[in-house]
């Protein structure tokens, strides 16, 4: 969504990218040089095929909406990234983003004026909620089990959990250990969150950003389309 304010057009933008393919193929090695050599040795050191297309689909989708935002070509993006610290985009540092990956799906949200974090779970019905009482807020687990359907039940763990990955992911710092001492129902959190459910996923956004936009889908053949038919850097 593009908004007006004080004369100066922000933006948010909000992007997933479903891995119909899930098999590692000569294409997605021919896009390997699209990416940082860092990236790529994070990408191939994956040992299933699925997870080293996550890798590297995520940063290729990131990599092609920001040119495509901000009009410097792919080839002259830089990337830094430090241990459990969310990457940051050197050569145009104005530009928040940040992305979540999980089974066969990706989420990455952009803006050009707020950090922003983001965080994609595939809902698991058989997942076991009272093993994950020492990560949540008391009254988190309080509203989570407050409801008899076990269906609800689930939903409301991932609404919760993908929240406060977002949350310590828009703070950069990392996974905290303290993750329960939080509250992801505390309005003061809480405002600044926009959750939504897509096909079997819970999708989870954390940022200052006034309005949230609609999400648009990218498939793999868009992405690879754009990166094969323009130069190597």
């Amino acid at each position: 969504m593009i908004k007006e304010k004080r004369g100066i057009y922000v933006m948010l933008k909000l992007y997933t990218l479903p891995i119909i393919t899930p098999v590692w193929t000569d294409t997605d090695v021919q896009l390997l040089p699209f990416i940082s050599k860092q990236r790529q040795e994070k990408v191939l050191s994956y040992r299933f095929s699925i997870d080293k297309k996550l890798s590297l689909y995520s940063a290729l989708l990131t990599r092609m909406e920001i040119s495509i935002l901000s009009g410097v070509l792919h080839q002259s993006l830089h990337f830094h990234s430090e241990f459990m610290h969310k990457p940051m985009l050197l050569s145009a540092p104005y530009y928040h983003f940040n992305f979540s990956h999980t089974k066969s799906m990706i989420l990455c949200g952009i803006s050009d004026t707020h950090p922003i974090g983001v965080d994609i779970e595939r809902i698991d019905p058989s997942l076991n909620i009272e093993t994950m009482k020492a990560v949540l807020h008391q009254t988190e687990f309080q509203y989570i089990n407050s409801t008899y359907s076990n269906h609800e039940r689930t939903d409301r763990f991932y609404k919760i959990w993908t929240q406060k990955e977002a949350y310590i992911k828009y703070m950069g710092t990392g996974f905290s250990a303290n993750a329960h001492a939080f509250n992801m129902l505390d309005p003061k959190l809480s405002s600044k969150l926009f959750t939504w459910k897509q096909d079997c996923y819970l999708c989870s956004v954390f940022t200052d950003f006034p309005n949230i936009p609609s999400v648009q889908t990218i498939t793999e053949s868009e992405l690879q389309g754009y990166f094969l038919s323009s130069p190597l850097p």
